[in-house]
């Protein structure tokens, strides 16, 4: 809780700091145009900012399975907005239960598991990113400086404050108190402000989705449903209090998805699987759930080859190896290519200790399927659990690009170069991930640590020199900003 007050607070001191240089540069009018405020670098610097106190703060869900899902599901519709074409983007799970999506400059775009949980189709979830996106392509964010010329910077700075406090609490309450504490006139105008947002997201998405092969129908529902709920949950929507929901919305959202022609649309087996696996990651594992569990599955409920997965992860993770490893093998057998079954046996073996069941099945399928986030870093884990932590090592090297999305690899490359005897590498790594996460100070020793080991590498000392130059700056930037 401690944590999460301090990432609140520090993010509301930066976007206050970040609108009040905005105003020492005596910014021009800029009209409808966003451009004129932040270029795309400065933004993505804004961005690249927020998402270090994220990783730092944010209770962030860092299983390669879902943000694998998800970084594939969130650039299958970037590449059908033509408007992304030109933007760097990222996509990460917040380990929530509130039903809650948002955007932050830079193309970081963050959903709750909540939000993931309470989607009942593929195309449902897809509308929510495809809106998200929206959001970043057109410059949302930016555009509300545009108001400044209308609208006191304390004010303004109020308002962005509560919408990232609602953002990350468990309950939008603090969030909307903020928010009213800012000024009558001041406070409707930025929320007018918001609303037209949303109605060009709205447009912008439904046209993405529909070109990405999803139902654009998918939106009416997904909106009717929060409607529906909000009615009975004062607190457990926040997307309503960030996303200002409204008839007219939904009616609009109604007959732009019905202007297009109508076709067959297949959803993925990957997207409930993922649903699965997010409930069982996120459910706490007692006597009570497990045996309610076993219930279920005597009494034949478990009907769909997914619902028998997320029971078998249940058990894992409850310990219960025997009656998992039997419900995980019928599965595997019965869908050999399935990658989620078959990582789900593999974490069952390093659990168990019996690795070197896994591994063949494990490179045999990264083979076929190069550049899996997943099954690089369960390949990577069987490598470690059977004592060859010199390959794994290699492994994560060759595909280090991935931990841009992932950072969590760089502490498993970290372990298997100390297991390897490479120790001069590991000060590199560990720097690399504790510059990830916002912690300059801790990473800038490990790179100076670096500095004084010896190694055989004639490029690490440009590669340590360069992020110790990237350190520097960053607390440059930050001392101009107090």
């Amino acid at each position: 809780m401690r944590k999460l007050l301090t990432f609140k607070l520090s993010l509301i001191s930066f976007l206050m700091i970040s609108f009040s240089t905005a105003a020492d540069d005596n910014l021009p009018d800029i009209g409808s145009s966003a451009s004129q405020v932040f270029s795309l670098a400065e933004e993505q610097a804004v961005g690249d900012s927020y998402m270090r106190q994220l990783r730092a703060f944010a209770p962030l869900m860092n299983d390669a399975e879902v943000n694998d899902y998800i970084q594939h599901l969130g650039f299958r519709l970037v590449e059908n907005n033509p408007a992304a074409s030109d933007r760097q983007f990222s996509f990460f799970v917040v380990e929530q239960n509130s039903l809650n999506a948002f955007a932050l400059p830079g193309g970081y775009i963050g959903l709750h598991t909540g939000l993931i949980s309470r989607t009942d189709t593929e195309s449902e979830l897809a509308s929510v990113l495809g809106h998200e996106i929206a959001h970043v392509t057109q410059r949302h964010l930016a555009r509300r400086i545009e108001l400044q010329n209308q609208l006191s910077l304390p004010s303004l700075a109020a308002f962005a404050a509560a919408i990232l406090i609602a953002t990350q609490s468990r309950s939008s309450d603090a969030g909307m108190a903020t928010l009213t504490g800012a000024q009558g006139l001041t406070q409707q105008a930025i929320i007018n402000h918001t609303r037209s947002n949303e109605s060009e997201a709205d447009r912008i998405g439904i046209n993405t989705m529909y070109r990405a092969g999803f139902d654009p129908g998918a939106v009416v529902t997904f909106f009717e449903k929060m409607q529906q709920n909000s009615r009975y949950r004062n607190n457990s929507f926040e997307f309503l209090q960030t996303h200002p929901l409204s008839r007219n919305r939904i009616t609009d959202a109604r007959l732009r998805a019905a202007e297009l022609p109508r076709r067959p649309v297949i959803e993925k087996p990957t997207y409930q699987l993922i649903k699965q696996k997010i409930k069982a990651l996120t459910t706490k594992i007692t006597p009570v759930v497990l045996d309610a569990a076993r219930q279920q599955y005597e009494n034949n409920e478990f009907k769909t080859d997914e619902l028998l997965y997320g029971y078998a992860l249940l058990l894992l993770k409850g310990k219960k190896f025997e009656r998992s490893e039997r419900i995980l093998l019928d599965l595997t057998k019965k869908h050999p290519g399935q990658t989620s079954y078959a990582i789900a046996l593999a974490e069952l073996d390093i659990e168990s200790e019996n690795a070197k069941r896994s591994l063949p099945i494990m490179q045999n399928m990264l083979d076929k399927i190069p550049g899996n986030l997943a099954l690089v870093e369960m390949n990577a884990k069987l490598l470690l659990a059977n004592n060859s932590p010199a390959e794994a090592r290699e492994l994560l090297l060759e595909n280090v690009h991935m931990t841009i999305f992932a950072p969590h690899l760089l502490k498993l490359l970290s372990r298997a170069q100390e297991e390897a005897g490479f120790l001069s590498e590991v000060y590199e790594t560990e720097g690399n991930y504790l510059l990830s996460v916002g912690d300059l100070s801790g990473a800038r020793n490990q790179y100076y640590q670096a500095l004084n080991a010896h190694t055989e590498d004639p490029y690490a000392r440009e590669r340590i020199n360069a992020q110790l130059r990237r350190i520097k700056e960053y607390l440059y930037e930050r001392s101009l900003r107090r």
